[in-house]
């Protein structure tokens, strides 16, 4: 036996309780060798290991986990500018995208009011995409508020007309590169179904992409943003809530 074994001899061990009963209890120690047996801490540390590595985990996905949906039905009231502002004579939709996975109204607002030098936001709502705000959540934003013109569409002459009379909807995302998730699809369709039922100078064929507009480089909102399926399915939505097809 090597001097690196820990030994303890086989044999029976009885108290003296058992004694008395006459029950006898064994105890059979088997030698190990001493580089085979775990040190005391090992356990310990393998537990720490795994600990430290679940809260990692939970904490990547608590930070990168879509924000739920905005459930909430849409319906006029939740998106209707105040009763005694008058609803301006809107001629077009105009869908952009963001071009980028993040942000809100509030930080697409400071780029615009900072960076462009305007007087704050161009659109006229914001569609989020889950990331920096819920996803589906439809926010209107003081243009809307107010029934004032857009800064969405372009600073040609032939493109001011679409920032006067146009209502700008920036989808939060960069659908170039990604597919546009149903439930934002839903939320699009819903709203442009609202604005169409409750502006008479709205029509399904006045929805356009910004690409749409005379004069305007761009693929904004996005080859994955279809918007011959969009009119579709508005009219659709129109139908199914016995709204007036226009």
């Amino acid at each position: 036996m090597t001097s690196n074994e820990s030994v303890q001899p086989t044999g029976e061990t009885n108290t003296s309780a058992e004694r008395g009963t006459g029950r006898h209890t064994s105890l059979r120690l088997a030698a190990v060798p001493a580089e085979l047996a775990p040190p005391p801490e090992r356990g310990v540390r393998i537990i720490a290991i795994i600990a430290v590595g679940v809260m990692i985990a939970v904490l990547v996905w608590a930070v990168s986990r879509p924000i739920k949906p905005h459930a909430e039905p849409l319906v006029w009231d939740s998106i209707a500018p105040p009763q005694s502002t008058a609803i301006h004579p809107w001629r077009w939709i105009v869908i952009h995208h963001s071009a980028s996975r993040r942000g809100n109204a509030q930080v697409i607002d400071s780029e615009h009011l900072n960076q462009r030098g305007w007087d704050g936001i161009g659109y006229h709502f914001v569609l989020g995409n889950g990331v920096d705000m819920p996803l589906g959540r439809i926010e209107g934003t003081f243009r809307w508020r107010l029934q004032q013109h857009g800064a969405h569409a372009g600073a040609l002459p032939q493109q001011k007309i679409y920032n006067a009379d146009g209502i700008g909807v920036c989808v939060i995302g960069n659908y170039d590169n990604e597919q546009v998730d149903p439930y934002i699809e839903q939320r699009l369709v819903e709203l442009c179904a609202q604005l169409i039922d409750h502006t008479p100078t709205l029509s399904v064929g006045r929805i356009i992409g910004h690409k749409d507009v005379p004069g305007k480089i761009t693929a904004c909102p996005g080859k994955a943003i279809d918007l011959e399926r969009l009119r579709f399915l508005v009219r659709e939505e129109l139908q199914r809530r016995g709204m007036m097809v226009r």
